[in-house]
């Protein structure tokens, strides 16, 4: 008896060894395959994709060029692709928003809810998980604190998007763009930083940083001339003050969206500031300050996303540079929320939640603006095709993190091929 128990235990060790090495075939989504989780080898259950998962989709903007590209991927190409029903909420204006959509997505039977709502992550969080829902985070990451907090969550999924890092390195750019050309006299519209906006913060403390580098030996903006120090004194003031940055200038500055005709006055005054050679933009620039800039040579830069209407700028020389957001660059985070529904998680080595950063695609040109919205606007072969993110439903997290870290234009269109 003993002979033939261990003559079947040997064989179980057989099947399950060849189980493990045909686990590296990405296209199959319903292969057996190992990932990382909870610091052991697990393997990957079988996905049942049969039933509808109804989502619930957090949106606090319903009607930026942004907001529109990102709902068109996910209702006209992603709920066409996969087995799945996503439900909007309304555009949201607060926190008690955010719970009473997540209570009706609850209420509708959402086994999973995506947000890209930021009044109160953390409330949201603690309510998903307290419901057993779901929950990720569409664009955008949370502070280094809030993961800590929440990473263990079994019902985070996590959140891939810019990092403030990233943030803070695309107004760096942006701005040593134009200090490379030797540019010297520039301003700032702060978007949200009156708001303390951390995204915004980090972007514009990118640019100055930027300045103090090019600025000469003893440039620094109100004596800092670091990372955190910038930073730092941006939080502080709520503000950009205006001055000189060694022999680099901020000459002009403009924040918050009061969009009356007073903020609108403002603007346009900004604009026509004598000596002026370029605006940095955190966010939208051209909208604001596009038309005042007519017949000029100053110069718009702008964070924001493939919109048509930029291109229509970037053509009548509205503007001059856009790092702009991808549409498809939220289906890797649809993804990995599906999988978690499915049974199917995908977590960090240390069994954590995702915590992953993406950036922008840089334009500086209209035929450069062309080559990418062709892309970000296609319904029927956008950045990221089902074909691509199928690969990603059996994937481990080193495969999973690999893919997203590739978000470059170029990049994209390589791995597509």
């Amino acid at each position: 008896m003993k002979k033939i128990l261990a003559m079947l235990l040997a064989t179980v060790m057989v099947v399950g060894c060849f189980t493990g090495c045909g686990s590296d075939k990405k296209n199959d989504s319903s292969e057996v395959v190992s990932t990382e989780q909870s610091g052991s080898k697990e393997e990957t259950p079988e996905l049942d994709m049969s039933e509808t998962v109804k989502m619930g989709i957090l949106v606090s903007d319903a009607t930026s060029a942004e907001a529109l590209a990102f709902r068109t991927y996910y209702t006209e190409y992603i709920q066409k692709q996969y087995n799945v029903e996503l439900i909007y909420s309304d555009e949201l204006k607060d926190a008690a928003g955010e719970t009473s959509a997540i209570d009706t997505f609850i209420t509708n039977n959402c086994k999973a809810i995506i947000s890209f709502s930021s009044f109160d992550r953390a409330a949201q969080i603690e309510q998903c998980e307290a419901a057993g829902v779901y929950y990720a985070v569409a664009t955008g990451t949370l502070t280094d604190e809030e993961y800590e907090t929440y990473k263990g969550y079994e019902h985070y999924v996590g959140a891939i998007g810019p990092s403030l890092e990233v943030e803070y390195q695309t107004g760096y750019d942006m701005a040593n763009y134009y200090l490379e050309q030797g540019k010297k006299n520039f301003a700032i519209f702060g978007g949200a930083i009156p708001y303390y906006t951390d995204m915004h913060i980090y972007r514009a403390a990118g640019m100055i940083a930027a300045m103090v580098d090019a600025g000469g030996a003893d440039a620094n903006y109100k004596g800092a001339t670091d990372e955190a120090g910038i930073i730092g004194q941006i939080y502080a003031d709520g503000q950009i003050e205006t001055g000189a940055i060694g022999d680099v200038n901020i000459v002009g500055y403009v924040g918050g969206y009061d969009m009356d005709d007073a903020w609108f006055g403002k603007c346009a005054q900004m604009a026509q500031t004598p000596d002026l050679e370029v605006i940095l933009a955190v966010g939208n620039g051209s909208d604001f300050f596009g038309t005042a800039i007519e017949g000029t040579d100053v110069k718009i830069a702008s964070v924001d996303a493939y919109a048509e209407s930029y291109g229509t700028a970037m053509d009548g020389g509205m503007l001059d540079y856009l790092a702009g957001k991808f549409s498809a660059s939220i289906g890797p985070i649809f993804i990995a929320t599906y999988r978690a529904v499915l049974g199917s998680p995908i977590r960090t080595e240390d069994g954590n939640a995702l915590a992953l950063s993406q950036g922008y695609w840089v334009a500086t040109s209209p035929e450069e603006f062309s080559e990418c919205y062709a892309v970000d606007s296609s319904v029927d072969s956008p950045a990221y095709t089902k074909a691509m993110l199928d690969g990603l439903l059996t994937a481990d997290y080193a495969s999973f993190e690999k893919f997203v870290s590739a978000y470059g234009f170029k990049d994209i269109q390589e791995e597509a091929k």
